[in-house]
């Protein structure tokens, strides 16, 4: 295996070059953005390691460069697991990294075998991830209008307006999070609940990071928490999390049967279960099958189904498998789910008004 270090520190550079290159692997190590993107033109590593703070061009930068221009996979390596590191290392996976790791603290420190061991373990299993190129657009274009989505609520009743929409997203998640959510007009008449694999402990950052980046408030879902319009539900680390009919959260322990917990399956399944037709459910980037089988009920069950178009995604599998199942009724960029669901918000205020204005009169008229 061949790996890029990036870093600025040259005790980092030398300390990850020696225990890299004692485990059998190539290495080569930058010490700026500048240098890696250079030394890219003419060095084909299966993985690179990022480090977030570097003078001149940053890894945030950097990530989003490397990806615009080679599909290679990214580790980001951060100082520390605070709120404020980790909600650093978000906004180089919203550039696309695949995966965050605190770094080694130097070879005196207690955890340090555990932290190498990880960082081996990471780095052999994500060189082997296949990932697409995310080429950046010349120039700002305009959001997606919702009239571009053939989308028709005609005929629509109180019975099966949505009332929840459900997302799933794993690697490359928060990239397509950020397009979709800011993409999305405000007053959403629905709660949005959400599933978004990421590594114990980096939870809280990434809905403090979301919180200021989109426009919806953001919490972590509690067990027996009301969903409320126009609120975004993280599920929260290490528990299954299901919704009822009352639009309350259920929480519950993982089964040894299932792989991921938070398991975005469970959600869709617990989701088709409550609300059927009245739900939407969305699939984004993400690596493995998670929630394609739970998507493919909803759809089953009359509930409203998108997926990530899997050219746009940073990891394709997660969306495959769900259109492999048939389990979208569209298949959108993160861009056009966002004017699908825009489109249905107006529709449903549009036919409230409606509905409004064509009620009979309860109060006499004065004169």
């Amino acid at each position: 295996m061949r790996i890029l270090i990036v870093d600025d520190s040259p005790v980092l550079r030398m300390l990850l070059r020696a225990v890299l290159e004692s485990a059998g692997y190539e290495v080569r190590a930058a010490d700026t953005g500048e240098q890696a993107l250079d030394m890219l033109k003419r060095y084909t590593p299966d993985i690179v390691t990022m480090d977030v703070h570097m003078p001149g061009l940053d890894g945030y930068e950097t990530t989003a460069r490397i990806l615009e221009l080679y599909a290679l996979p990214v580790v980001v390596l951060t100082a520390g697991t605070n709120v404020r590191d980790s909600t650093t290392a978000i906004r180089a996976l919203a550039a696309g990294a695949l995966a965050v790791l605190e770094k080694p603290r130097g070879l005196g420190a207690a955890d340090f075998d555990e932290r190498i061991d990880e960082l081996l373990r990471t780095l052999r299993s994500m060189a082997q991830v296949k990932i697409v190129r995310r080429p950046r657009p010349a120039g700002s274009s305009p959001p997606l209008k919702a009239t571009a989505v053939p989308i028709s609520l005609a005929g629509q009743t109180a019975a099966n307006t949505p009332k929840l929409i459900a997302i799933a997203a794993s690697a490359g998640g928060p990239a397509a999070l950020k397009a979709l959510l800011q993409n999305l007009q405000p007053g959403q008449p629905w709660a949005l609940i959400l599933v978004q694999h990421i590594a114990a402990g980096f939870l809280p950052s990434f809905c403090h990071w979301l919180a200021n980046t989109v426009a919806l408030p953001v919490e972590i879902a509690e067990n027996g928490q009301t969903l409320l319009p126009g609120r975004l539900y993280l599920a929260p680390d290490g528990l299954q999390t299901g919704v009822s009919a009352a639009l309350r959260v259920r929480l519950e322990a993982a089964s040894g049967q299932q792989g991921f917990c938070p398991s975005a399956d469970h959600l869709f399944r617990s989701v088709a279960c409550a609300f059927g037709k009245q739900a939407v459910g969305i699939q984004l980037s993400g690596m493995g099958r998670d929630g394609a089988e739970g998507l493919a009920e909803l759809r089953r069950l009359g509930g409203f189904t998108l997926v990530q178009e899997p050219a746009s995604a940073v990891i394709d599998s997660m969306p495959r498998a769900a259109i492999d199942l048939q389990a979208a009724c569209l298949v959108l960029p993160p861009e056009g789910i966002a004017a699908v669901l825009n489109s249905i918000a107006q529709q449903i205020a549009t036919q409230n008004v409606v509905r409004r204005g064509s009620e009979p009169c309860t109060t006499p008229p004065k004169f």
